[in-house]
């Protein structure tokens, strides 16, 4: 009789663990959802520290997403005739794209993160993709308790885990089928061993131990052979579980607006139908790595040492994921478009300053040009917003002081460019384009000791590059260049620079270049429009205002910043005589 007690008190624990990890569960989706609703305006954390990793997993995923991609993407580019846009290596590192991500990255997926990075790098070539995104993110950025509910599921997608669906549908690859036979011999012998234990007393517990003890070292043999294979299909089963449930919380018309955009031979519906079928019979491979330490994990995991639960659904899905690998895909990037709308929707809410920018083909028509008012870079808390407006057939040529600001404005004119055909968002008042490919030669073009080249010869080949892209490019090519030819001697630098710049032509090419060689103004002054920053010298203290000024800088502040920083008083005071004589007499003594 107390053998049965005894036994009768084991459910019972285990029903009220069940009743308090259900408990702990929706204390948790609360906690959740009250962060979300907080984190409303705010950005993402600390994105230089706290997403750095995250961005590293986002990169090395998108890089191997990108070779299919480039695949699919070659069989459209044949049928319309023309190539797609990618933001190279240089331009991206250059404009420090990577913090510009963990700025604007709010995502809560893995598909999400992905998917916000590879938009990053494809600027929209027509109004139809650049403004893909309006709806569906003015949706989000009205909608709160709707945002909030779509926000909680795809938290519960996640990305901690750091798997991907390239990664899991990869691994179902080098997958083995598998016979669950030993497994459901095992489940047989425990009911038998039970029975035993009420029906003989200690001897039937005795067997019932040792049934126990022996499925639960084979439970672990073979879990440790297929747990990296157990954790792709986890991971897949919760994507398609969510994605049925994301796809049921959203709104009539923000289902349309998405198959509208994933622009392929199916649709979301038809995708759900088809993975229903990876639900049946899975709840235990979805239980893997989920909820670890609390006290319904635990019944879990006893319940899985003892009957082998997942190990046997494992086995039954192998087959099914590798025959649906089209459908998985597809609702993957269901899911990345979705959370990559929210994250655009809680950028936009976050910053003081954004518009929506109106995009155009082409450049050079009577109604178009290039204009940009009050417009800051996304990097700076406090920055100072400037404007700008190109004069028809004209670049822009910028000189200055050191530490005024030349190079911040370049990268925040581009930045906003790219951005503005990304994301449909330009951190400005106002804001007018073309539809065009970007380009950068600034400080690191790839020299060092590493590449084998110099710092010139590595310039004169990120140059190049740029006039080989807009020789071969069907858009306008927008251009920015900072310090242009830097390693090189004075007479040669100014002499090829100008040559480089003049090539640079609008309306194929559009030039913003920075420079210390004033010389360059006045050679340059039909082809280029001229602006300056300077600095203020106040109580002996030099003060940036780092407001655009139209015009030619006509002082340099080099010798007075080695004063600033406290180099020796004998060092400066040469350096100035040095100077001044060179002015004078036009010769160095």
């Amino acid at each position: 009789m107390s053998y049965g007690i005894l036994l009768a008190m084991i459910p019972a624990v285990l029903i009220l663990l069940f009743l308090r990890g259900m408990r702990e569960e929706k204390q948790k989706k609360q906690k959740r959802q009250e962060a979300f609703l907080k984190s409303c305006g705010r950005p993402p954390g600390k994105y230089e520290e706290a997403r750095e990793l995250e961005k590293k997993r986002a990169a090395a995923n998108a890089k191997q997403e990108g070779k299919r991609g480039k695949q699919e993407a070659g069989v459209r580019e044949k049928k319309s005739g023309r190539e797609s846009f990618v933001i190279d290596e240089i331009t991206w590192n250059e404009l420090d794209m990577d913090r510009v991500f963990c700025r604007l990255d709010y995502t809560l997926s893995q598909a999400g993160t992905e998917y916000l990075y590879t938009a990053l790098h494809h600027p929209a070539e027509n109004p139809g993709e650049a403004e893909k995104w309006e709806k569906t993110v003015s949706y989000f950025m009205n909608h709160k308790k709707e945002r909030v509910r779509i926000q909680m599921l795809l938290a519960e997608i996640g990305k901690e885990k750091g798997m991907a669906v390239p990664d899991a549908l990869s691994a179902m690859g080098h997958m083995k089928s598998r016979k669950p036979v030993g497994d459901y011999i095992g489940i047989l012998a425990c009911i038998g061993a039970a029975f035993a234990a009420v029906c003989l007393g200690g001897a039937g517990l005795v067997m019932l131990a040792g049934v126990m003890i022996a499925q639960i070292l084979t439970y672990f043999r073979k879990r440790a052979q297929i747990l990296p294979y157990l954790r792709c299909i986890a991971w897949l089963l919760g994507m398609v579980r969510n994605l049925e449930k994301l796809y049921g919380e959203l709104d009539t018309d923000i289902r349309t607006e998405l198959k509208r955009n994933m622009g392929r031979d199916t649709d979301p519906e038809s995708c759900i139908r088809a993975l229903k079928v990876l639900r049946r019979r899975s709840f235990w491979v979805m239980q893997c790595g989920s909820g670890a330490g609390s006290p319904l994990s635990l019944f879990g995991d006893y319940i899985r040492m003892l009957f082998h639960p997942d190990i046997i659904q494992f086995a039954a899905l192998q087959d099914t994921i590798a025959a649906l690998e089209k459908e998985i895909r597809y609702g993957y990037d269901c899911i990345g478009f979705v959370d990559t709308a929210v994250s655009i929707a809680m950028y936009r809410m976050s910053l003081t300053r954004y518009c929506i920018p109106v995009l155009y083909p082409g450049l050079g028509s009577d109604d178009s040009g290039f204009w940009i008012t009050e417009c800051v870079h996304p990097l700076l808390d406090m920055p100072v917003a400037n404007s700008i407006c190109l004069s028809e057939g004209k670049g822009v040529l910028l000189t200055g002081s050191n530490a005024s600001g030349k190079s911040t404005f370049l990268k925040t004119i581009a930045v906003n460019l790219l951005l503005a055909q990304t994301i449909h968002t330009a951190l400005a008042d106002g804001m007018t384009a073309p539809f065009c490919r970007i380009y950068t030669a600034m400080a690191d073009s790839g020299s060092g000791i590493g590449t084998g080249r110099s710092s010139y010869m590595a310039e004169i080949l990120s140059l190049k590059r740029i006039l080989d892209g807009g020789r071969e490019s069907s858009f306008p090519v927008f251009c920015f260049v900072d310090e242009i030819l830097r390693g090189t001697g004075t007479v040669e630098r100014i002499a090829a620079s100008a040559q480089i710049l003049k090539s640079i032509r609008p309306p194929e090419m559009v030039c913003f270049a920075a420079t210390h060689d004033r010389e360059l103004t006045g050679l340059l002054e039909r082809e280029y429009d001229n602006y300056y920053f300077t600095e203020e010298i106040r109580n002996g203290d030099m003060e940036f205002s780092y407001r655009l000024l139209p015009g030619r800088a006509d002082q340099s502040n080099a010798i007075k910043l080695l004063e600033e920083v406290g180099y020796d008083r004998e060092i400066v005071e040469c350096a100035r005589a040095c100077a001044a004589h060179f002015l004078k007499e036009g010769i160095w003594k």
